[in-house]
């Protein structure tokens, strides 16, 4: 697996409109890796960090392959561009620092329950609303994800909107970022979580989640 941490130019015309709509921010990243003919990107994950006063645009990614940034660095779409290669290793109640975009989503239930006994569902994705809720899916996610969060604060973003070319309707997305202390509950499990990312539309920058010893 490997991490990068970029360096938006916010004075080129390519990073301004990266920063301005988040699937050009998708384009960027995703320019630096195979096109599907040659094998195709692998599964790439990313983030915009949220900007405190003054500071440059960075763009956190992680990927299964390894990417190539020389060109974009010679476009002058990015300022920098550091990149490492990471093995993570963790171990049953290990307490990790982490740090989490996502946009909290569940699927719409309708009707009765199916011949089974379960709700039935539509294939339409509704925002999870509210602090104890977003708390809640996100326990609900380490459940599956071989973590349990100890402490978490959150912080609603609204909505991102994401315009498309072909002029149908933007595409809006519930953002909250979540940062705390977890606990490794399943270290396998754990690891496939860090790898496939939490939550829904990976592609507009939701779901890498960022991990540190505590």
């Amino acid at each position: 697996m490997y991490l990068s941490k970029l360096t938006v130019n916010t004075t080129s015309p390519d990073g301004a409109r990266a920063l301005a709509e988040p699937y050009r921010i998708h384009q960027l990243v995703y320019a630096a890796f195979p096109d599907e003919k040659d094998g195709g990107p692998g599964r790439v994950l990313f983030r915009v960090e949220p900007l405190r006063t003054s500071e440059p645009s960075v763009v956190l990614v992680q990927s299964e392959k390894e990417p190539g940034w020389t060109e974009l660095m010679e476009q002058r779409s990015l300022l920098s561009a550091n990149c490492k290669q990471v093995l993570f290793a963790v171990r049953s109640t290990q307490r990790l620092r982490f740090r989490l975009r996502a946009n909290p989503t569940i699927r719409r239930v309708f009707g009765g329950p199916s011949p089974q006994g379960q709700p039935k569902q539509s294939g339409t994705r509704v925002g999870v609303y509210g602090e104890g809720a977003q708390r809640t899916w996100l326990d609900r996610k380490g459940e599956g994800g071989g973590f349990r969060v100890l402490d978490c604060r959150l912080a609603d973003r609204g909505l991102q909107v994401s315009r498309r070319r072909n002029g149908s309707a933007p595409l809006r997305h519930l953002c909250v970022d979540f940062e705390g202390i977890l606990e490794v509950t399943d270290p396998d499990c754990f690891l496939a979580a860090l790898e496939t990312g939490i939550g829904s539309a990976k592609a507009f920058g939701f779901g890498l989640l960022s991990v540190a010893r505590a």
